[in-house]
């Protein structure tokens, strides 16, 4: 896998959203390439605090504004 590749799907990985090859292929890439990992730990660290952020007494109009934002 390429980090173009990998960069395309780091999203739908946070999200669990990839098939269990496509996981795989990820993981390995992930493994070996550090910059690649960097970017996943941000986007994962990003999503945590957004859904922690979400489970406050927020109106429910900014938590849809920033759904939207993130997908």
């Amino acid at each position: 896998m390429q980090c173009k590749e990998c960069a395309n799907k780091l999203d739908r990985f946070v999200d669990r959203e990839l098939s269990s090859t496509e996981v795989l292929e990820l993981q390995l890439h992930l493994e070996s390439c550090p910059d690649c990992q960097e970017h996943y730990e941000f986007q994962a660290g990003l999503k945590r605090l957004v859904r922690h952020s979400c489970d406050c007494d927020t109106p429910p109009a900014f938590r849809e504004k920033m759904r939207q934002l993130l997908t």
